[in-house]
């Protein structure tokens, strides 16, 4: 018994490994930046500080790797859903 799940291109299976790997490296980017954050109000107490504190840079951009590689998986998988070659 075969379905179509088995047959997905390769060049799709690559995109999503990709999206993977670019999500996994958001949420690092992501979970240091709080890390470091969490360390600088707790441990440090250090005050006055802006929203363009270098925690906070991370964690944005930490947003912004994981938000690409979402929308990647969704172009990865869509000649799966859609039927057409990749």
């Amino acid at each position: 018994m075969t379905t179509d799940l088995v047959n997905i291109p390769r060049r799709a299976i690559a995109r999503l490994r990709s999206a993977m790997a670019l999500m996994g490296l958001g949420l690092a980017t992501t979970t240091t930046g709080l890390g470091w954050d969490f360390y600088v109000h707790e441990i440090v107490k250090e005050a006055g500080e802006s929203i363009f504190a270098a925690p906070h840079l991370l964690i944005f951009a930490g947003f912004g790797l994981t938000a690409l590689g979402f929308l990647g998986g969704l172009i990865g998988v869509r000649p799966v859903l859609t039927g057409r070659p990749g």
